[in-house]
């Protein structure tokens, strides 16, 4: 991130990893047409249609919602992007995602992210993300990679509030998903 030192990649060795608190956050949220979507994208961007296009679009951008949080502290290392590559597997659950090199994507956009910076990234990802509904999906998702080690860190928190903005969520809106985040993950 524009010279700051790269981080230590954190080791999830808890039962409970980001892929499965991320299933579990979106138990009852359906990706799959955004996530067909996307394949599709990756397969042959001319066929979409405008539609498909915006749903690959939010798809991208949900997944780079996850990315930024997790990379808010420095670039992320080999490990995470392993791991956070299983977290959207495991939210889209979708067999096809095997025929997109996720981890190619996360690291174009861990390149996007040491070239542009994380602010131009987050502003980048809020623009594609225009439905009320995805934005706090999107939202949702990455509060799950912030509560990963089971504490927010301070980097974290500012990270959260900076996303509720650019996602245009209220405080109560924001606060009220990070309340059933938490109570989803540990209760």
């Amino acid at each position: 991130m524009n010279g700051a030192p790269r981080a230590r990649a954190r080791v999830y060795d808890d039962p409970m990893a980001i892929d499965g608190r991320i299933k579990k956050l979106a138990k009852g949220l359906s990706a799959r047409q955004a996530a067909d979507a996307f394949v599709r994208a990756q397969e042959d961007p001319q066929s979409l249609s405008d539609v498909d296009r915006g749903k690959a679009d939010e798809f991208e951008a949900t997944v780079e919602c996850m990315f930024l949080m997790a990379a808010v502290d420095g670039d992320i290392g080999d490990d995470e992007l392993a791991q956070l590559s299983a977290s959207v597997e495991a939210f889209a659950e979708l067999e096809q995602m095997g025929r997109v090199d996720l981890g190619a994507t996360l690291s174009k956009m861990n390149d996007r992210l040491a070239t542009e910076g994380w602010n131009k990234r987050l502003a980048a990802v809020a623009a594609k993300l225009r439905d009320p509904e995805a934005r706090s999906f999107a939202f949702r998702l990455a509060a799950g990679v912030a509560f990963v080690d089971d504490h927010v860190a301070h980097a974290e928190a500012a990270a959260l509030e900076a996303l509720a903005g650019a996602l245009h969520l209220s405080s109560d809106e924001s606060q009220e998903i990070l309340y059933d985040v938490r109570e989803t993950l540990f209760s």
